[in-house]
């Protein structure tokens, strides 16, 4: 219980499971509105998704890649997770007769999410470990993992019922609607839903990792006393 109680690795905890409830429950609904709702084929659907992956890319490796160690952690993780939800906002406009939507609304909603992926993951992963002792360091590891499979699984069961009865009820409330128009609906409550989650997240995990002098530090042993002078 130690590697979870501490202050700042508790906050990469929560900053890497709420991230990935919020992610792949988003990764679901791209796939199925691509395809269900604006006739992607599986391979387009998959292609579309990968400028979340190459975004995710870009922010893992040209922005926290190059600012690990000369920013605190705060100031990768926060902005990220707010860039995420800016993200999955974009996305709860749409409607069943939205115009433009790749352009408009998919590219920079993938591009969004997977920048602010890639800013979250490599800090946070980070500071799981960071000032553990050598025989934590294992259990520190398989307890971020697990966050993100925990966070994954979560998102994708709540959010896919979420979704499906906002669905259901809003058919049930407009029965002439437009075909998709449910199926979108449910989509976007989900989304929005996600967004207030991923917001939540910036808003603790700030309180978590900023230290009362303005910066997000890592956990570390405690500076050695300096040697008494002879």
């Amino acid at each position: 219980m130690r590697v979870l109680l501490n202050r700042l690795r508790a906050g990469a905890f929560l900053a890497i499971t709420l991230m990935f409830v919020a992610m792949f429950g988003f990764y679901l609904f791209m796939s199925y509105y691509t395809q269900t709702v604006l006739g992607y084929s599986p391979v387009q659907a998959g292609l579309t998704l990968i400028i979340n992956a190459l975004a995710a890319l870009a922010g893992s490796m040209l922005i926290a890649g190059k600012l690990h160690g000369r920013v605190p952690p705060a100031a990768l993780i926060v902005p990220g997770l707010l860039a995420a939800a800016a993200g999955m906002l974009l996305l709860t406009r749409l409607t069943a007769d939205t115009t433009g939507v790749f352009s408009f609304y998919l590219v920079p909603a993938l591009m969004l999410t997977g920048l602010g992926l890639g800013c979250v993951m490599p800090p946070t992963a980070s500071l799981a470990t960071a000032g553990t002792q050598g025989h934590d360091i294992g259990a520190a590891s398989a307890a971020y993992n697990a966050a993100q499979q925990l966070g994954a699984a979560l998102g994708t069961a709540l959010f896919n019922t979420l979704a499906a009865s906002a669905g259901a009820a809003f058919l049930a409330a407009h029965p002439n609607a437009l075909p998709d128009a449910s199926v979108v609906h449910g989509y976007t409550v989900a989304l929005t839903v996600a967004f207030a989650l991923l917001v939540a997240a910036a808003c603790l995990t700030a309180r978590l990792i900023i230290t009362r002098g303005g910066r997000g530090g890592s956990p570390s042993h405690p500076a050695p006393t300096p040697a008494k002078q002879l």
